[in-house]
């Protein structure tokens, strides 16, 4: 059975918000989806799904939210060969423009990195995600769902 990992750092909420949207839009797609925080997660946790979406919010001049960010670091050494992701990242233009959903950026470069592999555009989010639940977000995840095997 295809299953899929979310891991996701958020502080506010916002970014957690998203990604139980896009978790039920994919069960919905009879996936077996797991959705859990950055700080409860470990980089080998990723290769026990077929699929992993990382997800996080931007904050200060362009950083990862302060969970993920340290998940990331773990996985400096990790083999990501040929693994397939998905991101979600947040931000909001009123903090700083040029550093605009900058995790998205982050967490991409990460993958490649890594050797994993990027199944689609990235779910960039600026502001609330609530304006976005019904229309963006699940529009994303039902895309994502058809690139699924």
């Amino acid at each position: 059975m295809v299953s899929i990992l979310i891991i996701f750092g958020s502080t506010s909420g916002n970014t957690e918000l998203v990604c139980d949207e896009v978790s039920q839009v994919l069960r919905e797609k009879k996936y077996k989806v797991v959705v859990q925080r950055a700080e409860q997660s470990t980089p080998s946790d990723i290769n026990k799904y077929t699929y992993c979406i990382l997800a996080s919010s931007t904050y200060g001049q362009g950083i990862l939210q302060d969970h993920m960010l340290k998940f990331i670091k773990k996985c400096s050494r990790a083999n990501f060969k040929d693994k397939k992701f998905a991101v979600i990242g947040l931000g909001d233009n009123k903090y700083n423009t040029e550093y605009i959903i900058e995790s998205a950026k982050i967490l991409e470069k990460k993958i490649t990195e890594n050797d994993g592999v990027l199944l689609t555009p990235s779910l960039r989010i600026n502001k609330t995600p609530v304006l976005h639940l019904e229309d963006t977000i699940k529009t994303w995840a039902m895309n994502l769902s058809k690139k699924l095997k």
